[in-house]
This record gives C-alpha cells, sequence and structure tokens, in this order.
C-alpha cells in the first residue's frame, strides 16, 4: 500500500543550499534539499541525522539571503547511500514565510526564474 501524503502545503522543488547543526552543538552538517513548503522541508543526508531532534538550519535562498530557522525532523526514511528527512519549520518568521511564499508563486506561475540549470 502507497503512503498517504500527509503534507498540509505544496511542496516544490527549490534552489537553496543548507547546513544543520543540532541545537547545542557547533558541528555544521551540509544537506541537500529536495523540496520544501511554507511549513516544512524535505532533506536528503548520506549522514545519520536524529528524527525526533531539532536543528538549525541556515538556509541560503535564491537570493543570495540566508533564513536561520529551527527545524523538528519529524520522518525519516532509510536508503542504501543515506536517509531522507521530513522537517516542519517552527518559530520561522512571518517575513521568512514570506520569501519562500513568493518563490511558490513563481512556480504555480509556471515560471522557473528562480531554477538554476
Amino acid at each position: 500500500m502507497a503512503d498517504m501524503d500527509r503534507r498540509k502545503d505544496k511542496r516544490h522543488d527549490l534552489s537553496v543550499t543548507v547546513t544543520l547543526s543540532k541545537v547545542g552543538e557547533n558541528e555544521k552538517i551540509p544537506v541537500e534539499v529536495l523540496d520544501v513548503s511554507r511549513t516544512g522541508i524535505g532533506i536528503y543526508s548520506p549522514r545519520e541525522l536524529d528524527n525526533g531532534a531539532v536543528y538549525q538550519a541556515d538556509l541560503t535562498i535564491w537570493t543570495g539571503d540566508t533564513i536561520h530557522a529551527f527545524i523538528n525532523l519529524v520522518r525519516v526514511q532509510q536508503k542504501e547511500e543515506g536517509s531522507v528527512y521530513g522537517g516542519i519549520f517552527i518559530g520561522m518568521p512571518e517575513s521568512d514565510w514570506s520569501r519562500i511564499r513568493v518563490y511558490e508563486t513563481y512556480v504555480e506561475m509556471g515560471s522557473d526564474v528562480y531554477k538554476e540549470e
């Protein structure tokens, strides 16, 4: 039986780089962003992360700006070469949500202006 998608918001591909650090630790962990929405993010990491833990994230977005956010990892799917994680944003200011929403609007309009080729 296929997994039911329980996401609240539509997810989009996003040209963004992200580094995570577990709250209370200084080590920066680069991850690959699979998709992002207003409420959450899908990431891939060859390194094991703690499901259920909160990570501080620095998201460098398509404009070159960095959004600082906290992500609670709520789902993990093990792969041979790493893991895919689902996380929800916690405490993100409305101004940062708006920047993500601007990108979603461009995608919905069929524009790929901000996508890297």
